[in-house]
């Protein structure tokens, strides 16, 4: 008899609050940095997780973190589907980069996706391509929530200064709202941006990412624990022939330092507490 490859596995370690996901190795370099390395790995099937145990007085949040083996959506879906259904989160959350749209974000400034669809499946016709746009949204209340926690300036001005290094002097790390479109391609095309917004007006970023693990986190609910989908980014460039790297550092840091305060302000209240940890609350 063939034995068997894993591991015996402790059921006390097999679960999780909140699965963080990047695309890049960069951009979980940029999540250890801000949430540290009090950490430890564990391998499940051939993914690497962190494993991070958070206490906040006598309150506990257990967060895995990962980062896909490969660019882009396929990838994105199938390691996120892989992680969701093994570690049960509520919260599934991508931190990372993103281009943004030219006029409706800053560079350095965050985005919070209200909303994100895939926009290169479709109908070809004529040569055009005619989007089919399938979305997921994250729910209104999280988005609600998040606006209420995170539209001081003081906030904005921590993530800046705690980054550590030169930054333009008038960079303000802005947290915008909007949809986020996701696909196979890296873009260095203003054309194909403004044709982009031109059918789906509230686009204010564009990724290669974010459809994957939106899209796991629908897929993998269910009535009795749905998954609530969380993309954060920073905006690195504008997807033109200017596109270069000089911002992901930052960006990379800046998303996870937003999500890094969001979560300390969610463990601190009760009533969001609870949601985390699937604790009846009392009305």
């Amino acid at each position: 008899m063939q034995s068997d490859p894993q591991p015996r596995l402790d059921p006390s370690e097999e679960w999780a609050d909140i699965l963080i996901m990047t695309g890049l190795h960069e951009e979980l370099i940029g999540l250890q940095r801000v949430f540290g390395n009090e950490s430890h790995r564990i391998a499940r099937y051939g993914t690497s997780y962190l494993v991070y145990d958070w206490r906040r007085s006598s309150r506990h949040v257990r967060i895995v973190a990962l980062r896909q083996q490969e660019k882009g959506l396929t990838s994105s879906a199938v390691t996120a589907t892989k992680a969701l259904c093994h570690w049960r989160p509520k919260l599934a959350v991508m931190t990372g980069i993103c281009a943004g749209v030219k006029a409706s974000v800053n560079l350095g400034g965050l985005v919070v996706a209200s909303q994100c669809f895939e926009h290169s499946s479709g109908q070809l016709r004529d040569g055009e391509l005619i989007p089919e746009q399938k979305r997921v949204s994250t729910p209104p209340w999280v988005l609600d929530f998040l606006m209420a926690q995170t539209d001081s300036q003081e906030l904005q001005e921590q993530i800046r200064i705690g980054f550590g290094q030169s930054l333009p002097s008038d960079l303000m790390p802005t947290i915008h709202y909007g949809a986020m479109a996701c696909g196979p391609q890296v873009i260095k095309d203003q054309p194909f941006i403004d044709r982009l917004k031109s059918k789906e007006h509230s686009l204010i970023a564009v990724d290669m990412e974010s459809y994957g693990i939106a899209l796991a986190a629908s897929m993998c609910s269910t009535y009795v624990r749905p998954i609530v989908p969380l993309i954060v980014k920073g905006v690195c460039d504008f997807a033109d022939s200017e596109k270069t790297d000089a911002w992901h550092d930052y960006c990379a840091y800046a998303s996870a330092a937003f999500l890094h305060s969001v979560l300390d302000r969610a463990i601190s209240r009760e009533r969001a507490y609870n949601w985390i940890k699937d604790i009846a609350n009392d009305e």
